[in-house]
């Protein structure tokens, strides 16, 4: 039996896309054969290997004295099946639940079914008989119906294109290629064959084939691990666009209890001192209180404020040399009658510490933040704040003999609402922000800041802060000049 080259050029593509379909289904099966998606894409290789070992296997019906008919019926329901499963696995990396996809996958079951009947009753298409002029090849003459069922399943391949070209997962839009050269062999089959004999509708498929198959082993499809990688990647994205909606609504809200807060305290402080009438001592009293309580809710709203600015990255620093003595010293003169009142010892050992290239209001923060926790947390004894020289940072220790925390509460200290004690009945109020904005603020600068502490020993609190430089030095001259 002598091939023609078109016998030969359609049985090689066939071939080859029927060993790329073994390869890939054995592949994905063997990779994780309870993933859904490899379920999908197994189903996609298996119809995909029978049909190219079917319409093979039509370019020799006449040699071996088979009815064509049936030989044409089960390569086209195996093409129809092929086609519905590309898209249930393309699909599969949408959202299952659409309603878009439920309608897609019901309609190409569907489409399956009926006209896998229908072919088979002979009315979409009949007289299947060898062409004369091709050397293996057939044909057959379409009914009405059948040209009806052609457009229906070159239509699910357009819409199929679409939306996965239109997909929000990377991987799935990968895939739209495949469909698009479906297209090519169906119109191919379709306009070209029954013309000319040139088989691209064969190459189309192969091409196809080869496509999916790359596409599955560039993006790893089969495994398990990646598919939980771009889970975990569309959570990081949701994490972060739910972050970015509570900083503007905590950004939102501090400005609004802002203006009505001061405006109580204001007019709390005017009744207070007397400007519209004298007050007796209980209603001072409640006044005083309402004051007190006043400042302690703002200090909160602003901390709240801060912390969003700075998650937001709004904060800009305005670095500039900050001699280390004057901004302690100015420090300890506000938390100092704190101090006092408790009965503890301030200890200063920070003369001749040189200068930071800080933000000095942000530095002031940072420090007040740390001193005043440590005037919080110790009831007797002192406090002690030392500063030195630190290879290009100046380092800035907090030294208390508080009440102490365990290495484990530590790991809570610098996160956000949090604190070492977080029983209902704690003794300390607070909510939990100051360290956690003195870290970011200090992380911001460029430095560190971390604690050492035992219970019942104290905790020293360790922040490192860039030095100035030389450079820093000239343009802060500089700009002082201007």
């Amino acid at each position: 039996m002598t091939l023609s080259i078109t016998t030969i050029i359609v049985v090689t593509a066939n071939g080859l896309t029927a060993v790329l379909a073994a390869a890939l289904l054995m592949l994905v099966l063997w990779q994780a054969p309870r993933q859904r998606t490899n379920q999908l894409f197994a189903l996609v290789m298996l119809t995909l290997g029978a049909y190219s070992v079917i319409n093979a296997l039509s370019r020799f019906v006449g040699e071996i004295n088979m009815d064509p008919a049936p030989v044409f019926y089960l390569a086209t329901m195996t093409y129809g099946a092929f086609v519905v499963a590309v898209f249930y696995f393309g699909s599969a990396y949408g959202s299952g639940h659409a309603p878009t996809v439920r309608a897609m996958r019901l309609i190409g079951g569907v489409l399956v079914v009926v006209q896998g009947v229908l072919l088979w009753s002979g009315q979409l298409m009949i007289n299947i008989r060898p062409v004369a002029v091709q050397d293996g090849g057939y044909q057959g003459e379409f009914t009405p119906l059948g040209y009806f069922a052609t457009g229906t399943v070159l239509a699910y391949l357009i819409a199929t294109t679409i939306f996965l070209y239109r997909m929000p997962d990377e991987r799935g839009r990968s895939l739209w290629p495949a469909p698009f050269l479906m297209i090519c062999s169906a119109v191919s089959a379709t306009l070209i064959w029954p013309r000319v004999p040139l088989p691209f509708s064969a190459v189309f498929l192969a091409a196809a084939a080869a496509w999916m198959g790359w596409r599955v082993l560039r993006y790893e499809l089969f495994n398990p691990l990646a598919e939980l990688h771009v889970q975990l990647a569309q959570k990081n994205a949701e994490l972060e666009a739910a972050s970015e909606m509570k900083t503007q609504f905590l950004t939102s809200m501090s400005h609004e209890l802002r203006t009505p807060l001061n405006s109580i305290i204001g007019y709390s402080e005017l009744v207070i001192s007397g400007i519209y009438g004298a007050l007796n001592d209980t209603q001072r009293d409640r006044l005083q209180k309402v004051i007190r309580n006043g400042h302690h809710l703002l200090s909160l709203i602003n901390d709240v404020l801060d912390l969003s600015r700075i998650e937001a990255g709004r904060v800009v620093l305005d670095r500039r040399a900050v001699p280390i003595p004057a901004l302690l010293e100015n420090v300890l003169a506000t938390i100092e009658p704190l101090a006092q009142r408790k009965g503890l010892t301030i200890t200063r050992e920070f003369a001749g510490a040189p200068a930071v290239h800080a933000d000095e209001m942000r530095a002031r923060q940072i420090v007040t933040n740390v001193v005043a926790n440590a005037v919080k947390f110790t009831h007797e004894g002192s406090v002690t704040v030392r500063a030195f020289g630190s290879g290009s940072m100046v380092q800035i220790e907090v030294i208390d003999t508080g009440i102490g925390i365990t290495s484990e509460q530590a790991d809570l200290v610098f996160a956000e609402f949090h604190q070492a004690d977080s029983s209902v009945t704690r003794r300390y109020e607070g909510t939990g922000l100051g360290l956690a904005i003195t870290k970011k603020l200090v992380e911001l600068h460029g430095g560190r800041i971390w604690l050492e502490s035992a219970p019942g020993h104290g905790t020293t609190f360790f922040i490192t802060l860039p030095a100035v430089s030389a450079s820093a030095e000239k343009d802060d001259r500089t700009r002082s000049a201007a």
